[in-house]
């Protein structure tokens, strides 16, 4: 921990009854003949349909009382006078894990485990007012999270919402954007203290903090344009890009899709980082180049259609060394014809002896090499 934040669990007190949501009564022994104070109710939870709590990336908010949180770096926010707050998030899954910073601060892991996760979040100095940021560390294939409220004790008010920025990022990938192996240990050996996906590092959100961009990422670990790292694809019930892209929840089973209205989030620019799965076979299943471009132009076209005046920048990501790949790509900008679609080269950024998805300091470099090209198509 450092200095300025504190991140807690809370267990419930043996004994304690339930009295309401979120709240609990405790029911101390009573000795006869002894008057017992009666136990002041505690305040009540704040719903996250409250509009000071802001929510940032792709939710599932069909139900307000219920939001739930898929895509990695989606993010809960608000702002707290006082010192503390209560969090209650129900999760699906015992490898989902939340990244909180309060007050810009330096980002602490919490981990989360199936069923209701009770957090207490401290921020010091306890006088004034504090932000506080929680972000979906985890892809979406690793468990997705249920806000379910948030309280604050006597004298702390929850304030209304930080404003947006006015600036918009999106970034279409795969588990690269997804910030998977950014925590690969030199050691090869997985560490469940210390998850190795770690999306506020990655490229992309890094790139949205340097540019002061509300920034929205959609991406799928292991998935492509036309098929996944297996080499399958929507006909044997696998989402690939031109799926996702319309999802607020993206899932393999078609019950468990859940749509999203783009109209919700229209962005500055859109960044395409999309081929590595597809060849993930190229040796063995070679792809069909002409079909495979032919998907591209499409997948730009449907995106045009839902995004009418975003730049578009695509590239081949910083995995895949095949020259094929990257010319495949620049011929489907160029089918496009479309004159705010732009092609962007990526360097090759190896990973390390353990994983071939960048590391931290490797996303770092990824950044510095795109926030130039950013900052001049978009004259930030």
């Amino acid at each position: 921990m450092n200095a300025h934040t504190r991140i807690a669990l809370v267990t419930a007190v043996a004994g304690c009854l339930a009295a309401t949501v979120g709240t609990l009564l405790c029911q101390p022994q009573q000795a006869a003949g002894t008057q017992v104070e009666p136990v002041q109710p505690q305040p009540a939870p704040i719903l996250p349909n409250d509009d000071r709590i802001q929510f940032i990336g792709r939710i599932d908010d069909r139900n307000p009382l219920k939001p739930r949180l898929a895509y990695p770096g989606t993010e809960i926010r608000f702002r707290v006078h006082g010192a503390s707050v209560g969090l209650s998030i129900s999760s699906d899954s015992d490898k989902s894990a939340l990244t909180i910073v309060v007050d810009h601060g330096a980002p602490r892991l919490q981990l989360l485990h199936s069923g209701r996760n009770d957090l207490t979040l401290t921020a010091l100095p306890a006088e004034g007012d504090h932000t506080f940021e929680i972000i979906k560390r985890t892809e979406t294939w690793q468990g997705i999270f249920t806000l379910e409220s948030i309280s604050v004790p006597d004298g702390a008010v929850l304030l209304p919402h930080p404003s947006r920025a006015a600036r918009k990022l999106m970034f279409v990938g795969d588990s690269v954007t997804c910030g998977a192996g950014v925590n690969n240990n030199a050691i090869c050996k997985p560490d469940a203290e210390n998850p190795a996906s770690d999306v506020y590092n990655s490229y992309g959100l890094l790139l949205g903090r340097r540019l002061d961009a509300e920034t929205q990422l959609v991406c799928y670990g292991g998935r492509g344009l036309v098929r996944d790292y297996r080499g399958l694809a929507i006909e044997d019930n696998v989402l690939n890009a031109p799926q996702f892209l319309l999802l607020a929840v993206p899932s393999d089973a078609p019950d468990g899709r859940v749509a999203w209205d783009a109209t919700r989030f229209q962005p500055d620019a859109i960044f395409f980082s999309l081929g590595t799965n597809d060849f993930n076979l190229q040796k063995t299943k070679p792809l069909d180049q002409a079909k495979w471009i032919e998907t591209y132009v499409s997948l730009l076209r449907s995106a045009r259609a839902l995004y009418p005046k975003a730049r578009f920048l695509v590239t081949e990501g910083a995995i895949v060394t095949d020259p094929l790949l990257r010319s495949m790509l620049q011929r489907a900008v160029a089918q496009s014809a479309d004159p705010l679609v732009i092609y962007v080269p990526s360097q090759h950024y190896p990973g390390n002896s353990c994983d071939g998805h960048p590391t931290a300091a490797q996303h770092r470099q990824m950044t510095d090499d795109l926030e130039p090209f950013f900052r001049a198509q978009l004259g930030w």
